[in-house]
């Protein structure tokens, strides 16, 4: 994860929170969620740089998703303990 210090001005923080606030949400919220839809609308408009996969990657993809959507999978809620008991 990265962390982002910004500088904002008095009108630009006032602009924010008045948007957030119609959400309940907080000024530091509120610019994660306007980053949040930038980037989905970034991902929708397809300007995000695709990367390609080998094709045994995609195979082993295509196949773990199958595996999951038939309910072959197994939720894990804490990683850690779970690691532990391999």
């Amino acid at each position: 994860m990265t962390k982002l210090q910004l500088t904002l001005t008095d009108n630009e923080v006032a602009i924010l929170k008045s948007y957030g606030s119609q959400f309940g949400y907080n000024l530091s919220k509120t610019v994660r969620f306007l980053i949040s839809k930038a980037t989905e609308k970034a991902i929708i408009d397809g300007t995000i740089l695709e990367f390609p996969m080998s094709e045994e990657t995609e195979t082993k993809g295509l196949e773990a998703l199958k595996e999951h959507k038939a309910g072959k999978t197994t939720k894990i809620d804490d990683a850690s303990a779970f690691i532990a008991k391999l």
